[in-house]
């Protein structure tokens, strides 16, 4: 688990969709928005299978930390866009 001088984590991670876990390999990023106060983050899983569907909720975990994600689309390469709001699960002081 890494987060890069720019504030970017890669790394292995697991999506939780309907309480069924698959493993996924993430690289996220994020930002303070300066209208809501609020931490955003985004990203791509690589590695989702392909059943899960854009718009379901999820909770991605990283180790012992995780957040609510929505999974936002499939872009033509496969990988799986993803998007959360508030706390990352992912330490943003490493």
């Amino acid at each position: 688990m890494t987060v890069d001088d720019s504030g970017v984590y890669d790394g292995d991670a697991e999506l939780d969709v309907a309480g069924s876990r698959c493993p996924v390999r993430v690289r996220l990023t994020g930002h303070l928005s300066p209208i809501d106060g609020r931490y955003h983050w985004q990203g791509l899983a690589y590695g989702a299978p392909e059943e899960l569907q854009a718009g379901k909720p999820a909770q991605l975990w990283i180790g012992d930390r995780s957040a609510a994600v929505r999974l936002v689309e499939k872009i033509p390469s496969g990988q799986l866009m993803v998007s959360g709001v508030g706390a990352p699960p992912y330490d943003l002081a490493m």
